[in-house]
């Protein structure tokens, strides 16, 4: 009898005096588990103005995500319905800086795997207690999106308050992320109404590579579907955007709205407002027709990268094996590879549009970080050499050449080919011209695209076009002869070169052994073939290819040259905060992203990089090395890349002192201009 009136007693106190709590705990909610959250006091009041710090966490599991304050062209903001409270003045919600998250083509900003807001609780009074009654309403997305309900209740006394280290610490470490309010004399909106386009300028302040988001206040907000053109104008010190701007909810209407500006850095993140002016927009865009003789060109330099000329000169050597051809005949054969080649851009043309949508990464040879992609191009390059020296012949059914026969046709299929493989082939050769197309090209619409990829197909297949427009060429090479089987090894060992390449590009992959062993085979078949063609000619040429074949089997699995290179120079993993920190510290950050599929960079590390010079210029003390390999699909390397509008490589940037915001430099590399961007960027004593 005792015991229940001391209960009864408590239960009579408890009722009398409410149970005060500073955090929920975590808060779930049954039918959407991969999502919780929690809502908790730092224990702090500033008694001078009636606040208290607060933090509201979010955790989501695998790929979930969740929304910013303008989430963009999808998805609704986190909110918070606080109408059920007593004693409460206002809640101020922070937004810590967001990521950009791209799905089915479209942009939206977010956070993923956890969120944390900042958010700082004003009472009407503090001296008395409060009840904190919200309603949570998350969207959270994968593939799909769900909408989630949660229930926060807080009885607080504020004068009851405690400390919470763990909230404290949650609190301050999510403010850290908020971007700084600042306000900007130099910052214009410019809202040019006639090409819809909205134009951002401001000072450029030491940013290394910004990212600009634009949104409006709570009344004024917009969703604008985004194409960046960015701009640094070094000169007047300025950086310059301009958007394509959209709105779900119709025209948008600018004109003397505020207007919020993120910029979003590696090391910092800055939020400024100002009001829309008028403004009409000077096309900084370089003009399609520019681009597409841009385009032209780089095609055309694709025949002599080695990437291709193996294929273009094993299909000018069937003229030559086969000189009583019409010229119907050779006509038709290259203008199918012209067609093989066109198809096969339209095809990589439609394949990164699809990685675009699907918001994976897209860039120039991509395939090559596949290795089944390698294998199979391997595989082909090997039978293609070994059946120019007559290892096999492929022959079709016997009633199929008959058909054939009597019908007159002459099945152009094989040329076709021809010409797709030489399109896969110089997917990982960059050249001179071709980087500023492609990067103009996936940075634009789907019809421009296609139209410079378009552009690109015709440059590499101007020769083979030349060669069917006018194939009265033919009777210009010289007559069959002992000659034509050391045009014959010449042309297989070509393709054996570019095969045992390929086998190389496997050691990221697979074991090493298995590839000396690909290579021993792939070498004795070629060198017995070789047995079969006679002439001392041909015993020269065989020699020098055999020597070149071994050279690069060598090379293939040990990454190095008959002719020793430097290998001292101390390459740190790329990092964009550590560039940041290193040019305020004085030093000249030399920046190299490459992959071991792209022949052009190992032209540039072998014929400059590791050469005198730039080798000793690179070898100095204030002189910083980063390198990003993207041989491996890597997402920091690839936003690094489409941070600076590039999408393959190779990609060398100087940063320092003088150019905190990097000066890029060719993508072929010559010695003089690393050490001028190096002299440019350095600060010299």
């Amino acid at each position: 009898m005792k015991i229940i009136k001391q209960i009864i007693l408590v239960c009579l106190i408890a009722l009398a005096n409410p149970v005060f709590a500073q955090s929920t705990g975590w808060l779930e909610n049954p039918n959407h588990p991969p999502v919780k959250a929690r809502f908790m006091l730092t224990g702090e009041l500033d008694k001078a103005t009636n606040t208290m710090p607060g933090v509201l966490e979010v955790e989501l599991d695998g790929e979930w995500k969740t929304y910013w304050r303008s989430p963009g062209e999808g998805g609704i903001a986190p909110s918070i319905d606080w109408s059920g409270s007593t004693n409460l003045d206002n809640v101020n919600w922070n937004w810590p800086a967001p990521e950009q998250f791209s799905l089915l083509g479209l942009q939206t900003f977010g956070y993923h795997q956890q969120a944390a807001f900042p958010m700082l609780v004003t009472l009407n009074d503090a001296s008395k207690p409060a009840s904190l009654q919200g309603k949570f309403t998350l969207s959270s997305c994968t593939n799909i999106c769900v909408l989630t309900d949660y229930d926060i209740n807080l009885e607080i006394d504020p004068r009851e308050l405690n400390s919470d280290v763990g909230a404290m610490f949650s609190y301050n470490k999510a403010l850290s992320k908020v971007p700084q309010k600042k306000i900007s004399d130099t910052l214009v909106f410019g809202w040019d109404a006639k090409a819809k386009q909205l134009q951002v300028e401001m000072d450029d302040t030491g940013w290394i590579m910004p990212k600009f988001i634009v949104d409006g206040e709570p009344d004024t907000t917009f969703k604008f579907v985004i194409f960046e053109r960015f701009e640094t104008d070094t000169a007047a010190k300025k950086l310059r955007a301009v958007f394509d701007a959209s709105s779900w909810l119709g025209e948008p209407e600018l004109l003397g709205k505020p207007l919020n500006l993120t910029v979003i850095d590696s090391n910092r993140a800055v939020e400024y407002t100002s009001k829309v002016e008028a403004t009409t927009i000077k096309s900084s865009q370089t003009s399609l027709l520019k681009m597409l003789l841009i385009a032209l060109l780089g095609g055309l330099i694709l025949n002599v990268m080695p990437c291709v000329l193996p294929v273009l000169g094993m299909k000018l050597s069937a003229v030559i094996a086969a000189p009583d051809l019409q010229r119907r005949q050779i006509r038709q054969q290259f203008i199918a590879s012209a067609l093989g080649i066109l198809v096969s851009f339209w095809l990589l043309a439609a394949f990164i549009f699809t990685l675009k949508l699907t918001g994976q990464a897209i860039g120039w040879g991509v395939q090559f970080q596949n290795p089944w992609f390698i294998g199979f191009m391997a595989i082909v390059t090997s039978v293609f050499a070994l059946n120019m020296l007559g290892a096999f012949e492929i022959t079709l059914p016997s009633n199929l050449q008959t058909k054939l026969a009597t019908t007159g046709g002459n099945d152009h299929r094989g040329h076709f080919l021809q010409g797709m493989f030489a399109t896969l082939l110089a997917t990982p050769c960059s050249a001179p011209f071709l980087g500023t197309a492609v990067a103009f090209a996936l940075g634009a619409d789907v019809l421009s695209l296609f139209v410079i990829f378009t552009a690109l197909a015709l440059g590499m297949a101007l020769p083979w076009l030349v060669v069917a427009a006018f194939p009265q060429v033919a009777n210009y090479f010289p007559k069959p002869g002992r000659w034509m089987n050391v045009v014959k090894v010449v042309f297989s060992g070509l393709l054996v070169l570019t095969s045992l390449w390929l086998i190389s590009l496997l050691a990221n992959f697979i074991p090493t052994v298995y590839l000396w062993i690909a290579a021993a085979i792939l070498l004795l078949l070629f060198l017995m073939l070789m047995a079969k063609v006679q002439g001392k000619a041909a015993v020269i040429a065989s020699v020098s290819i055999g020597i070149m074949v071994l050279a690069v089997a060598a090379f293939s699995t040990s990454n190095r040259w008959a002719q020793p290179l430097p290998t001292d120079l101390d390459w740190r993993a790329l990092n964009e905060s550590e560039i940041a920190r290193q040019v305020a510290a004085g030093k000249t950050v030399f920046v190299d992203v490459t992959a071991d599929w792209c022949i052009t960079c190992k032209a540039n590390k072998v014929g400059v990089i590791l050469q005198d010079p730039v080798y000793s210029e690179l070898k100095t003390e204030n002189i910083v090395l980063m390198e990003g390999d993207w041989t491996k699909p890597s997402a920091p390397i690839t936003e690094y890349l489409q941070s600076h509008n590039r999408f393959g490589v190779p990609f060398n940037v100087v940063y320092g002192p003088n150019a905190p915001e990097g000066i890029a430099l060719p993508v072929i590399l010559s010695a003089s201009d690393v050490i001028d961007a190096i002299n440019v960027a350095s600060v010299r004593f």
